[in-house]
């Protein structure tokens, strides 16, 4: 039975860092037509009052001292922005505790977006990889092991377990090492292509 974490200072700290930091997710850009859909941003367009909750199978350990936190077993992260699912998840705070220095998920790592583009089309973008890394000094999200990214009907798929995408909140994506991209070109006005 998956429980919510405990409820403490340190996770009190945490949970609202994320909220604030981890934000929405970068508007679509780079080789998938108009782009690489989940760089995690800063709390650009952030609702008010939004929520964040955070679950996990086997608990969360808290550490003061290091200003961080472990989520494991099946962690679930849902916000009104993203949702984000993997096996373990480690949170660094910044030592003022103002804010999120750096994010680690690890193990089956899934980051499901659905956002409205500039036409109004409702478009789902998922990101999958082994290990997705948020730096929240860049606003980076450095996808590795196998990572792959759908926006809509279009890929880019890593055709080597090394390769790195690195996509970023203010609207650019890089790649290194093997992929393939495919770009679905449905023609006409009615694209649901963003």
């Amino acid at each position: 039975m998956r429980s919510f974490l405990p409820i403490s200072a340190a996770a009190l700290l945490i949970v609202s860092a994320i909220a604030q930091d981890f934000g929405p997710l970068a508007q679509p850009v780079g080789p998938v037509q108009g782009g690489a859909p989940l760089a995690m941003a800063g709390n650009v367009d952030r609702p008010k009052n939004a929520r964040t909750v955070i679950e996990s199978d086997d608990g969360a350990t808290f550490e003061n001292t290091s200003n961080s936190a472990d989520f494991t077993g099946h962690v679930s992260v849902k916000d009104s922005q993203f949702d984000l699912n993997c096996d373990k998840l480690h949170v660094v705070m910044r030592p003022d505790r103002k804010g999120l220095e750096k994010v680690v998920a690890t193990g089956n790592v899934v980051i499901v977006q659905e956002k409205r583009n500039d036409r109004g089309d409702l478009v789902k973008s998922v990101g999958k990889c082994g290990k997705a890394t948020y730096d929240a000094s860049t606003g980076d999200v450095t996808m590795e092991e196998w990572p792959q990214i759908q926006q809509g009907i279009n890929n880019q798929v890593a055709t080597q377990q090394n390769t790195v995408m690195i996509l970023n909140a203010k609207g650019k994506s890089r790649t290194i090492g093997g992929q393939r991209t495919m770009i679905v070109d449905q023609g006409g006005d009615h694209s649901v292509t963003p």
